[in-house]
């Protein structure tokens, strides 16, 4: 198997793990705390920081990791969950994430040097500029006039669920890196 197999293969299950998990979990404890809050928008949509970890690790590529990932997702949210997702959803928030990797590419050479030696605030950079764009994105598409309120879920759901799944996923390396397999 190629490299980019792996890559894309850890990338497609990483996704659609943290959005079944959302999905089945976050987002039926959400209707059941928040139920005037929408379903369009997670208040902890943890597969964003799939996606930031995914453009951090593999760079543009990514994009092309995800897609069929969103795909998937998109898919079962629609016919398996009734959740009223546009088509292009998926794409959009491909577009938004990569156009938010590219604004961090070019603004990088801008960060001091030690910031360098700590890979989780560089991510968590990426998942900010990902989420602002994927938020205009979304936001715009799921509603006609792209209400400021759809924006603050989206945005604030992305962060958040990003930044929650950086963390477990620095918590499970470190846990991984310390085992012994004896």
């Amino acid at each position: 198997m190629g490299k980019w197999f792996i890559e894309f293969f850890l990338v497609f299950l990483g996704y659609t793990l943290a959005y079944t998990f959302t999905l089945g979990f976050i987002f039926p404890m959400q209707k059941i705390i928040l139920p005037e809050n929408s379903l369009l928008a997670s208040v902890l949509f943890l597969p964003h920081g799939v996606r930031a970890i995914a453009f951090f690790l593999f760079g543009l590529k990514a994009a092309f990791y995800l897609l069929p990932a969103h795909y998937a997702m998109w898919y079962i949210s629609v016919h398996g969950a009734d959740i009223g997702l546009d088509l292009f959803a998926p794409l959009v928030s491909t577009l938004g994430c990569v156009i938010g990797y590219i604004l961090f590419l070019s603004l990088r050479n801008f960060l001091p040097d030690n910031i360098y030696d700590k890979g989780w605030i560089l991510v968590t950079i990426i998942i900010i500029f990902s989420a602002f764009f994927n938020s205009i994105g979304l936001a715009r598409l799921h509603s006609s006039i792209g209400e400021f309120d759809n924006f603050i879920s989206f945005f604030g759901g992305d962060v958040l669920g990003g930044i929650f799944f950086l963390t477990l996923a620095m918590y499970i390396w470190r846990i991984l890196r310390n085992m012994s397999f004896d």
